[in-house]
């Protein structure tokens, strides 16, 4: 699959902002830190051969019990030091690799589930990402996708609106509608949640058909 030349300009733009947040992600991320632990045990309790797309720095690695055999990818080098660091003490973690999720290097069923966490809205083509997440998804395995979409109401919105010109620096898109995922190819939405906090984040969980 070829990359578009605007594809790879938005990656530089997600690599040179998650650069400078490296240092101090987990500070910032802090209060997603509920939800991780909420997506982590749905993981948990499907078990088997799971992908994180979007490891990051790997805070959420030490989440996942003795039945989860995992494989940590993202696009920002500064970030998988960090989370190399964390998946050497962890036995359940198979490898962490560099790796654009627009176009995963792993073949077709090479997983029982994928779990993406405050990622999908950093990337250039949210669909594009879901799509290569069912194919190297297993049919019958799990999606779960949880992150912040664009608040429709309430003081989210006002946050969302006064962040979206800042999106390329920021690394990602504070105003992705939620409603362009609801519905994609190959894939089955079986639930759709709000997790705190107070409801900020969304976790959408599909099936693979088949």
């Amino acid at each position: 699959m070829t990359v578009s030349k605007t594809s790879a300009v938005e990656g530089k733009h997600v690599k040179s902002a998650y650069a400078r947040w490296a240092p101090v992600y987990e500070i910032i991320a802090s209060p997603t830190v509920p939800a991780r632990k909420v997506a982590a045990r749905r993981v948990n309790a499907i078990g088997g051969r799971f992908l994180e797309a979007g490891v990051g720095s790997g805070s959420a690695l030490s989440l996942y019990g003795e039945n989860v055999s995992l494989v940590g990818v993202d696009l920002s080098h500064d970030m998988l030091k960090i989370a190399r660091k964390r998946a050497s003490t962890l036995p359940g973690v198979e490898a962490i690799a560099e790796m654009d999720l627009m176009t995963l290097g792993f073949p077709d069923n090479a997983f029982d589930g994928v779990i993406c966490m405050f990622t999908v809205t950093a990337v250039p083509d949210p669909r594009q990402v879901l799509s290569e997440f069912a194919r190297v998804t297993r049919p019958g395995g799990t999606i779960l996708v949880a992150s912040h979409f664009e608040a429709k109401s309430g003081p989210w919105q006002v946050t969302d609106r006064l962040l979206g010109p800042f999106g390329k620096k920021l690394g990602w898109n504070p105003s992705l509608p939620v409603e362009g995922l609801l519905s994609v190819p190959g894939l089955d939405l079986v639930g759709n949640e709000p997790l705190p906090p107070m409801g900020m984040i969304t976790l959408l969980t599909y099936t693979k058909a088949g």
